[in-house]
């Protein structure tokens, strides 16, 4: 018998946040945000946290439109960053897409005040500070066309059933 539905238990303090960031290449440069507000001067890819009910994709996709003003589909995963500060207890986990641009390109502009996208040559990357720091990780990516995971999205189903409930054992199903 099992002791509880939310075995194992969470300390109370835990919480991850969730990210959802594109790679958009573009001849030989790659698609970033320059930040300076807040005492800042840093780089990111474009991203941010996905809505309630928002895929993993459509978090991203979302994302380079609203901070870029480009259109962009991602096509599968390149990687998942992980990043915990043990000082504050703060636990990130960025899941980065590689997306194709589609639609008329265009040169990304402000849409959110602050940030400034723009495309940086990939042969640039290790002279900026990119946030977390995947300059490597991405000239990688870029130079030797390295496979990325296919994104899959929800693959979750109701199961069989009248009433969309799975049968209790014992049971069968019509």
């Amino acid at each position: 018998m099992l002791a509880s539905a939310s075995w194992p238990a969470k300390p109370a303090t835990a919480s991850i946040e969730l990210r959802c960031s594109a790679i958009l290449f573009r001849q030989r440069t790659v698609l970033l945000v320059h930040r300076t507000s807040g005492g800042a001067d840093d780089w990111v890819l474009p991203g941010g946290t996905p809505r309630q009910g928002e895929s993993m994709a459509a978090c991203a996709r979302r994302e380079v439109r609203e901070e870029t003003a480009m259109s962009a589909e991602p096509t599968g995963v390149a990687f998942v960053v992980e990043a915990s500060e043990t000082g504050s207890g703060a636990h990130t986990v960025d899941l980065v897409f590689v997306a194709r641009e589609y639609g008329p390109q265009n040169s990304p502009r402000c849409v959110e005040p602050g940030p400034e996208p723009q495309f940086v040559p990939v042969a640039q990357l290790s002279e900026i500070d990119l946030r977390p720091p995947l300059s490597g990780h991405l000239r990688g990516l870029f130079s030797r066309r390295l496979p990325y995971a296919p994104y899959l999205g929800n693959l979750w189903r109701p199961p069989a059933g009248s009433d969309g409930c799975a049968p209790s054992l014992g049971e069968s199903s019509p």
